[in-house]
């Protein structure tokens, strides 16, 4: 005879989602998730002010994370999101680089 897993076992193994910012695992019990992706609750933060989010107050760009203030002044800056689209490809294309 076999014993499944408690439910409360489960919700701690066996997880494979990993941090779309720091690349860790992301256990459910510490995890956001937005839009398809999971983050630690400490790594959802605003790329640009650091400031916490949550997901009912956050604005994505590419991937990057934004507070609906610092997307909204980003924006007021330079009148579009040009920018913060060609900031955004260079994290991401910095980030992949793999460090020797």
């Amino acid at each position: 005879m076999t014993r499944s897993p408690s439910k409360a076992a489960s919700m701690f193994s066996g997880t494979q989602e990993k941090c779309a910012t720091c690349g860790k695992t992301a256990y459910p019990l510490e995890k956001v998730t937005v839009e398809s992706q999971s983050y630690h609750k400490s790594c959802f933060k605003c790329s640009h002010g650091g400031c916490p989010i949550t997901p009912s107050n956050y604005a994505a760009l590419e991937g990057i994370l934004y507070c609906k203030h610092h997307f909204s002044q980003l924006f007021k800056e330079k009148g579009s999101y040009n920018h913060l689209i060609k900031s955004a490809s260079m994290k991401r294309a910095a980030a992949s680089v793999p460090e020797a």
